[in-house]
């Protein structure tokens, strides 16, 4: 299994930044390069489940998620059997803002062709997931409630 984890300090309260990253009808607007559908429930109770999918290089890679595990402002726990894959989401307070700490074990699926692993496994990951939390993070931030 391969491992991925990346963190973004939001400048943001943790219960905007929760909220935020829990209504999937934004996840469209900076999940780049990829689609979500499926969405069995609300995205912060444990069963919910929901369908990824992207595109690379001419190949669809479609997951299936399963919320494992929820505590409130603090975690989410993601599996799929599709990989496998197993991610965890923690919110943690960084004074007024929060820190967004994403982390993903994963096995890409054994019908794509090696060469594609290769790139996937050497930056593809780690540049789509980077990239995807700067744009969550301005999202967040923008529609953030301005202290009175």
């Amino acid at each position: 299994m391969e491992h991925y984890g990346t963190e973004i300090r939001i400048e943001a309260p943790i219960e905007h930044v929760w909220a935020y990253y829990c209504d999937t009808s934004h996840w469209a607007d900076w999940m780049q390069g990829g689609t979500v559908s499926d969405v069995s429930g609300p995205y912060d109770q444990v069963g919910t489940t929901y369908v990824g999918t992207v595109r690379f290089l001419g190949h669809e890679m479609k997951v299936t998620y399963r919320v494992v595990g929820v505590e409130p402002l603090r975690l989410i726990r993601e599996h799929s059997d599709d990989g496998p894959v197993d991610n965890v989401v923690r919110f943690e307070p960084d004074g007024a803002a929060t820190r967004l700490v994403i982390e993903s074990d994963y096995e890409l699926p054994a019908h794509l062709p090696g060469f594609i692993k290769d790139l996937v496994k050497k930056g593809w990951m780690t540049r789509r997931m980077d990239q995807m939390l700067e744009d969550f993070k301005a999202l967040a931030e923008a529609t953030a409630p301005v202290p009175a």
